[in-house]
C-alpha cells in the first residue's frame, strides 16, 4: 500500500509539472533553489535547528517542513539506500523534478508525504502534513513539481 501511494505521488508530480497555477508565487530559498506556493501560505516561526523553514496555508491544518542535515551520503542512491532502510517510513520511489533526483517516502506515524534529495552537501528534506488530506497532496504534487535550482 505504501508502494503505491509514492507511485501515486510520483505520478501525480508528473502530470502536474508542466503547469503551475496561476495563482501559485515563486518563493527562492537562500540554499539556491525556487518553490512555487501557492498564494497566502505564510511562514512559521522554527526552533529545530534542523528546520530551515515551516510554511504552511495559514489555515493551521497544512504544513510544509525544509530540512537540511549534513549529508553522510556517497551519494544519492546511498541516500535512498539508508531511507529505504528505516523502517518508520514506507519504501522509496524516485522522482526527478527539474533534473534533480529525491526520493519520495511516507512516513506514517508523522502523517507525512517527504521527498530528499542532496543538494550543496547536504540531505535537503521536504515534509508535507496531512498526508491523509488528499487535496493537500495534490497540492503538494504542484510545489514539489516546481522545484527549480536559482
Amino acid at each position: 500500500m505504501k508502494k503505491m501511494i509514492c507511485l501515486l505521488l510520483a505520478l501525480c508530480l508528473c502530470a502536474l509539472g508542466a503547469c503551475a497555477a496561476a495563482e501559485d508565487i515563486a518563493v527562492r530559498f537562500d540554499e539556491g533553489f525556487s518553490l512555487d506556493l501557492p498564494e497566502g501560505w505564510v511562514s512559521y516561526p522554527i526552533s529545530d535547528p534542523e528546520i530551515r523553514y515551516a510554511l504552511g496555508d495559514g489555515s493551521g491544518e497544512r504544513y510544509l517542513y525544509i530540512l537540511a542535515q549534513p549529508a553522510a551520503f556517497e551519494d544519492f542512491e546511498a541516500m535512498q539506500a539508508a531511507l529505504d532502510a528505516r523502517e518508520d517510513l514506507g519504501k522509496t520511489s524516485v522522482l526527478d523534478l527539474n533534473d534533480q533526483s529525491f526520493a519520495a517516502f511516507i512516513a506514517p506515524d508523522l502523517n507525512a508525504s517527504g521527498c530528499s534529495t542532496l543538494w550543496n552537501g547536504e540531505m535537503l528534506t521536504f515534509l508535507f502534513t496531512p498526508q491523509s488530506d488528499t487535496d493537500f497532496m495534490l497540492t503538494v504534487a504542484g510545489i514539489m513539481a516546481s522545484f527549480k535550482a536559482v
